[in-house]
């Protein structure tokens, strides 16, 4: 006969496995309630990422139809506003946040070299002195080595030579696919014009800090002349050596009050000599026959963004705007 002991050990054991498999069953149930609170709130994220997206498509979309209505972005009171300092609109559900800016006013480092093969002296020089210009500026920065302008020929340029620049006297070589195949990772030389100026990233001597120094006066699209009514300052500075810091505030200023029509309303800036004005002359513009803008389209829903980058080119003649570039992130 079992004892009174035995059966209160038995009930005891009992108790503790159902207390066991209650407790497992409460882990599994927490465990399935955790991964489905999980589950449906990585479908909400993915909803309002796509809610996002959606809104900066909505404002990508803004910026073209604003490019392409009016000659001119910069002379545009309501749109300079609105496109050339971020502004948020409100879209559906969200909102976007909207920048545009006009790349003819850059340096097209593509255009280091000629259709020949031939070094452009005068785009070179100019590069040369926005990195003088540039190390002046921000002398805490990591500095830009010169190194980069013939490191950036070689990426461009269709041989397989390294560049060297006789007239630089310290770094002065480039780099060609035997450097590159020794980093890691390993990658080859691309020998042809960079797509996007995030490429730089990719060419010798472009660290982070020296690619957010320089992207914003560098550009990879247009003919190559400097449009004086929207490069910034340092660049006009950088077209000719004869062009110091007033001259080209002064130069600002005047575009402010009235763009420039021409060239020539240039010599009736004060401080402008006729030496200054013959040494821009040839490489400075008012326009071009295609114009490359640079728009950024941030979209929020609640705590998710989704930014569109893209490069349109508006043809002066037909008013079309083609997308060049686009690109989700």
């Amino acid at each position: 006969m079992t004892s009174k002991r035995e059966k209160t050990q038995q009930n005891g054991f009992v108790l503790v496995v159902v207390l066991c498999m209650v407790i497992m069953l409460a882990i599994i149930l927490f465990g399935f309630n955790t991964e489905s609170r999980m589950n449906l709130r990585a479908v909400d994220d993915y909803k309002k990422s796509e809610q996002a997206l959606n809104c900066a498509r909505a404002g990508l979309n803004i910026a073209i139809a604003a490019i392409g209505s009016t000659p001119d972005i910069h002379t545009n009171k309501t749109l300079q506003s609105s496109l050339l300092e971020e502004k948020t609109f409100d879209v559906a559900n969200g909102t976007c946040s909207i920048t545009v800016i006009e790349e003819s006013g850059k340096l097209n480092i593509n255009l280091l070299k000629d259709k020949n093969g031939k070094l452009n002296r005068t785009r070179t020089d100019q590069l040369l002195r926005l990195i003088d210009l540039l190390n002046r500026q921000h002398p805490a920065r990591s500095r830009i080595s010169y190194g980069l302008v013939p490191s950036i020929i070689d990426w461009i340029d269709n041989d397989t030579q390294v560049t060297y620049l006789s007239f630089i006297k310290h770094q002065n070589s480039g780099a060609e696919s035997s450097y590159y195949s020794r980093l890691a990772p390993p990658y080859k030389c691309e020998n042809k014009p960079l797509r996007t100026i995030e490429e730089l990233l990719l060419v010798k001597a472009v660290t982070p800090q020296v690619f957010e120094s320089i992207c914003d006066y560098v550009t990879v699209y247009g003919d190559g002349k400097i449009n004086i009514n929207y490069a910034p300052k340092l660049v006009l500075e950088s077209v000719s050596e004869k062009i110091y810091p007033a001259l080209a505030q002064t130069i600002i200023d005047r575009r402010k009050f009235k763009p420039f029509g021409s060239i020539t309303e240039l010599r009736d800036v004060p401080g402008m000599t006729d030496s200054i004005y013959y040494a821009i002359k040839s490489v400075a513009t008012v326009g071009t026959a295609g114009q490359y803008y640079y728009v950024t389209s941030r979209g929020n829903v609640d705590h998710l963004g989704r930014t569109i980058i893209a490069v349109l080119r508006k043809n002066v003649k037909d008013k079309k705007i083609e997308i060049v570039l686009y690109k989700e992130c």
